[in-house]
């Protein structure tokens, strides 16, 4: 919702122009940036405020509906948006066209409710109204990204598929079949761009959206693929911090029998028993006691000892020291005990929380 701003702090250029046509979608023109379409006003606003960025300030637009009302902004470098005080009230679009769009308006809330009453078993999101069936519209950054990808360019493929899942999702639902592909397609990206913790943690998420949907042989392939980037990693303190997701991953969907979450516990168990190397101190010369010396009992500790020391006395020779036990193994190469970590709980089946 936006707010009502003074606009004197704010330079009268540039302005930006938002057009809204009648299905929804929004038309973003401007300094700094393309003329383009965009499936929803978010979307738009997103565009403005990047330029924003740019410019390292807020900057001016007008929001123009299809009724005919235009709406003075500001929109701000992190995407927020107020409306300008312009002193006046402001003027009401002509009466024909306000109740063609409530009509509209109408239409599209009845289309939301039926929407979400086919959803009610699932968890995904149903796609907004106005958005692509499928995934043409996004084909092409998809192919960026795998040409990314392939000559090695990881970290532009990383930023691509993020900004492109993020897109998606706001526009067709975080649960969405495409959503989801994009969303594996940025796991792919995240892990060779050096990040496997995270790339294991969106394959999860992943797979248990698969498993909402009740594909279980998608969710049982993505989370293949989570497990086997997980197994990967050598570093052992890495592996257990991605293990909580694995875990929780496997808690959902756990293989045929069981044998996945079997194989996934198993891991972590090795991994909480590996040794961690540890840097051997210095070696400590240990003399040797004489053979001449005489035991000391449990029973006659303190009677042994002064007779031992009376001897020396004597002889005018030092009394030697107890023999020291010193272990023979490396001292690097004994287990230090590990706590395990805290596992998160699994998460809900949100078609059995309502």
């Amino acid at each position: 919702m936006s707010t009502m701003r003074e606009s004197a702090d704010v330079p009268a250029w540039p302005v930006y122009a938002l057009t809204v046509h009648d299905d929804g979608r929004v038309l973003a023109s401007g300094p700094l940036i393309e003329t383009s379409g965009h499936p929803t006003r978010a979307a738009a606003i997103e565009v403005v405020a990047g330029a924003a960025g740019r410019l390292g300030r807020s900057v001016r637009a007008t929001a123009s509906e299809p009724d005919g009302a235009v709406w003075p902004l500001i929109v701000s470098p992190d995407g927020e948006v107020s409306e300008v005080k312009t002193g006046r009230p402001r003027a009401a679009a002509p009466k024909k066209r306000a109740e063609k769009r409530r009509e509209r308006r109408q239409e599209k809330d009845r289309g939301r409710r039926a929407a979400k009453g086919a959803a009610k078993e699932g968890s995904a999101a149903a796609p907004r109204p106005g958005a692509p069936e499928g995934g043409e519209a996004y084909a092409e950054s998809l192919a960026q990204v795998t040409g990314h990808l392939d000559a090695g360019r990881t970290d532009e493929a990383r930023a691509l598929a993020t900004q492109l899942d993020t897109q998606v999702a706001g526009v067709l639902g975080v649960s969405h079949p495409v959503a989801l592909g994009v969303r594996e397609v940025r796991a792919r990206a995240t892990a060779e761009a050096g990040d496997p913790v995270a790339g294991i943690q969106l394959y999860r998420d992943v797979a248990e959206r698969w498993h909402y949907r009740g594909d279980a042989e998608q969710a049982e392939a993505v989370a293949g693929r989570a497990e086997k980037l997980w197994t990967g990693i050598t570093d052992v303190e890495r592996a257990l911090s991605a293990g909580v997701a694995v875990v929780r991953m496997r808690n959902q969907i756990p293989g045929e029998g069981g044998a996945a979450l079997a194989s996934v516990l198993a891991h972590r168990e090795r991994l909480l028993r590996t040794p961690v190397a540890e840097a051997a101190p210095e070696a400590t010369p240990v003399t040797a006691t004489p053979a001449t010396a005489a035991p000391v009992t449990d029973a006659g500790t303190a009677k042994g000892t002064e007779a031992v020391a009376g001897r020396g006395a004597a002889a005018g020779a030092e009394v030697p020291e107890p023999p020291v036990a010193v272990s023979s193994a490396p001292r690097s190469s004994r287990p230090r005990p590990r706590t395990a970590p805290s596992w998160e709980r699994p998460a809900v089946n949100a078609r059995k929380a309502g």
